[in-house]
């Protein structure tokens, strides 16, 4: 079985630009670890030779998303901390915050509320570090009045 997996990791690295390899475990069906030669890093469930179930990435960038995968993108109930210090909790879709879930900035923002596209869309509250805070619908990251 070992042969066989090391033998499709090597297909793998053979197959195209972007792919640095596999790593260690069942990159086709199971758990393992999967590097891009970008220096994206993966290590959780594969199907059908992609991220798919829960998992870690870890980026070139140095941001990291901890949940769940599908299709090699992040989609469902995830955690992202972005490089510039932003960190976001909640839903996924496609590589996209959409759905239900909450934003921190370094300087102490909180936005909490619903996301469509990878921006606030629709209900949500921004809570300040002054303790002010705005409620209501946003669009595209802004309140509407």
């Amino acid at each position: 079985m070992k042969n066989i997996t090391m033998a499709v990791c090597l297909l793998f690295a053979l197959a195209g630009p972007s792919y640095a390899g596999c790593l260690e475990g069942d990159c086709v069906n199971g758990e393992g670890v999967y590097e891009w030669s970008d220096g994206t890093h993966y290590s959780g469930t594969i199907r059908n030779k992609a991220p798919d179930g829960q998992g870690t990435m870890l980026y070139p960038d140095g941001g990291e998303y901890k949940g769940e995968m599908k299709e090699g993108s992040r989609s469902g109930k995830g955690d992202m901390s972005f490089p510039d210090g932003k960190n976001y909790s909640g839903q996924w879709a496609f590589n996209l915050m959409e759905g239900v879930g909450a934003m921190t900035w370094p300087d102490g923002r909180v936005y909490k509320g619903e996301w469509l596209d990878g921006m606030s869309n629709g209900n949500g509250s921004m809570t300040y570090p002054d303790g002010k805070v705005l409620e209501g619908v946003w669009e595209d990251g802004d309140l509407l009045d």
